[in-house]
């Protein structure tokens, strides 16, 4: 501990505690067992007790027992309900829950920092001092730890702020100049006195450099062309790459995300640094600016693809990782195409941190090329913290367009050519290529008659190459279509809408998106993404309702592919009308397994499960998106499984007898003895059902009953 810092105390705002005290009641924990008490009196760490027993004892289990094991256990825990059970034990147990809190928050940030706030002291101090430069809710609770504890706070770092070059240095200096920055300048000048700190704390962090590496130096770069046709000479291409090893992500963008205590009194809200804002590249400084706009724009981009080259063939060090943010500055097209394929094999190599330095370069960038990749990325991964962070710098490079992903989506799909006209040029005669309604290629000789391929080159033919190019096309066609099917699938799921102005200037005219687009079904949808009216595209472009009448749809509705588990008594309506006109939709549509709910299931809030499940089929579920609670007890016997929705919400499926994960055949068959849904965010422990079927969205549970019911069969 710092010389003149006090021990760690207790500082509650005005009901700060009593609204912390008060999540004890929702914290359920199913029917209280005999044994309970037993249980806790007699375990070595938290882990030794289930999800239940661990709620009940944090909440009102006996006091000893609670306090010993919340000071000695080293396990982290696992509830979902972790938030509330930390803060209930923070706002029972105050000191004694330090260590919980402690680790709890420095295993998770942004989720559980909040849970320091009323803690001051040396511990807390140095801990959230790490989290001024994260980008979710951590670099919230670590501003308002230091605005609560300033004196303390400066006290605690100051001795950090004087020490040796460092993680640790570089943080204390961090909270410092923000406690400098923001009205505690006289408590952090009395504390950094003392220690003989030499820091500008009035600004931003000064810059730190270091030596050029030989592949960064004039003589192993190509020569660099200026944009009047000279070359630039040896000395500026120097001061060039000098100013671009400044290349770096911008400060986190404001304000930090996050809410301790929304006005409605309900959960905090609480921002992953993978789902908020991201930094793009910071803006050259001028005096390369003025060094770029003196170059030739492609023999810049060679001279940054030779910089990423070297930094490659060096071994990536992180101490040169500019050499990929420089890109955003300097590369074009050519660059981005090198480099997308990078990014995607990064993450798979543990080089997280150089994903996201991509990531931020193709969305800084904001070229079609560079957005195609970012969203091929995107589309592309399966999933966790690098892929929430390719979504968010979508959104973000979408929004600089004033688009949303899917309007971006929609403009960038690829044309192949078919918007310009393709023409196979054998020399003395030429065919036209052209797609069909179903996206099959075919070509048109000169008397207008359709061929399904090209004729073979003849005698007379004196270019035959070009009968290669249509196979080629034929493929990519194909692939373009696929991927563009894959989309429009993935907006039905996940309720991606555009402005029905898009759909008659944008995807109906469009060579590829246009066919694909008539042969579905759409909807016009209202508040909450529900439903208003289901349309199909007419022949003439036009809408048509279930009628078959022609509808009226404001420029500026949303419309969205349909789910049919949202078309409820309609379906088979709309299904025999596209039967009628021979629509066969290019997805699963109309005729997708479907649940649709009747009017008294969705007013439950507890339904019948399906009937007897193949214990292998259960531990199928387990790996694709559902989970079940026997992570969390040392039996690892799964007696519920649940899936998250949309809107914070999850299915639960309770099962008997329950199901180890550890076994190859998982034992007997499994019957689902009820489902019920619930806020994701519980351990699933309630006697009560709360969440009538009706408050989910329609497809998403249609999908996951589906998916249920089908592992039942």
């Amino acid at each position: 501990m710092a010389a003149g810092v006090p021990g760690t105390v207790m500082v509650w705002q005005d009901g700060e505690r009593e609204r912390w005290w008060s999540r004890a009641a929702a914290l359920e924990h199913g029917r209280e067992q005999p044994d309970w008490v037993t249980a806790v009196t007699g375990a070595d760490h938290l882990s030794d007790l289930t999800q239940a027993q661990l709620t009940w004892l944090v909440a009102r289990g006996p006091e000893p027992s609670a306090r010993a094991l919340l000071g000695k256990s080293l396990v982290l825990l696992r509830h979902r309900a972790r938030l509330d059970v930390d803060r209930v034990a923070v706002a029972r147990f105050e000191l004694d829950a330090l260590p919980l809190a402690l680790r709890d928050a420095g295993e998770d940030a942004d989720r559980l920092g909040l849970l320091l706030l009323p803690f001051r002291g040396p511990e807390p101090a140095v801990l959230v001092a790490g989290w001024l430069r994260h980008l979710g809710s951590a670099r919230l609770w670590a501003r308002l730890w230091l605005h609560r504890h300033a004196e303390t706070a400066a006290l605690a770092l100051a001795p950090a702020a004087a020490g040796r070059p460092g993680r640790a240095r570089q943080q204390a200096e961090d909270a410092l100049r923000f406690l400098t920055a923001t009205g505690h300048a006289e408590t952090v000048a009395r504390a950094t006195r003392r220690h003989g700190v030499d820091v500008p704390l009035w600004g931003p962090p000064p810059a730190r450099g270091g030596r050029t590496p030989a592949w960064a130096r004039p003589g192993a770069l190509p020569q660099l062309t200026l944009a009047d046709g000279g070359t630039m000479p040896p000395d500026d291409v120097a001061r060039l790459v000098g100013s671009l090893t400044w290349s770096r992500l911008d400060a986190p963008p404001e304000p930090p995300p996050g809410d301790p205590a929304p006005p409605d009194g309900g959960m905090p809200v609480t921002v992953e640094s993978s789902a908020a804002a991201q930094p793009f590249v910071e803006p050259p400084a001028p005096e390369a600016e003025k060094l770029i706009a003196a170059c030739d724009p492609a023999g810049l981009a060679r001279l940054g693809r030779a910089l990423l080259e070297g930094w490659l063939a060096d071994g990536m060090p992180a101490g040169h990782a500019w050499a990929v943010l420089a890109q955003a500055h300097v590369g074009d097209d050519a660059t981005m195409d090198v480099l997308a394929p990078l990014v995607r094999s990064w993450p798979a190599r543990s080089r997280w941190a150089r994903a996201i330095d991509g990531l931020a370069v193709l969305a800084t960038a904001g070229t079609d090329a560079a957005l195609r990749h970012l969203l091929s990325i995107e589309e592309g991964m399966s999933g966790g913290p690098t892929n929430e962070r390719a979504a968010v710098y979508l959104t973000q490079a979408a929004g600089r367009r004033g688009l949303t992903v899917t309007q971006l989506a929609d403009r960038l799909a690829p044309t192949l050519g078919l918007d310009r006209g393709i023409t196979l040029d054998y020399g003395p005669r030429t065919f036209a290529v052209i797609a069909d309604e179903h996206l099959t290629a075919h070509v048109v000789d000169a008397t207008g008659r359709r061929l399904a391929r090209p004729p073979k080159p003849g005698a007379k033919d004196t270019n035959p190459a070009a009968y290669d190019t249509f196979a080629t096309f034929r493929k990519n066609l194909r692939a373009a279509a696929a991927a563009q099917v894959a989309r429009l699938h993935r907006d039905m799921l996940a309720r991606r809408l555009r402005p029905a102005r898009d759909l008659a200037a944008v995807v109906l005219p469009h060579p590829i998106l246009g066919p694909l687009a008539r042969r579905l079904l759409w909807g016009e949808y209202g508040p909450g993404a529900r439903l208003v009216r289901a349309l199909r595209i007419a022949e003439d472009g036009t809408f048509a309702d279930v009628e078959d009448g022609t509808a009226t749809v404001d420029p500026d509705a949303p419309l969205g592919v349909v789910h049919p588990a949202e078309l409820g008594t309609d379906l088979p309506r709309w299904t025999r009308l596209f039967t009628d006109y021979e629509i066969l939709p290019p997805l699963p549509q109309l005729h997708r397994p479907v649940v649709v709910l009747t009017g008294a299931e969705r007013a439950a809030t507890s339904l019948a499960g399906p009937g007897p499940v193949p214990a292998e089929h259960v531990l199928g579920l387990l790996r694709r998106g559902w989970q079940g609670n026997g992570h969390d007890t040392a039996q690892r016997l799964h007696t519920q499984l649940w899936h998250r929705l949309p809107g914070g919400l999850a299915l639960v499926a309770e099962m008997e007898p329950g199901i180890t994960t550890w076994s190859a055949t998982g034992g007997p068959p499994q019957r689902v003895t009820e489902l019920w849904v619930d806020d994701a965010w519980s351990d699933h422990l309630r006697r009560t059902r709360h969440v009538p079927f009706g408050d989910c969205d329609p497809a998403a549970l249609s999908e996951v009953l589906v998916e249920l019911r089908a592992a039942g069969d």
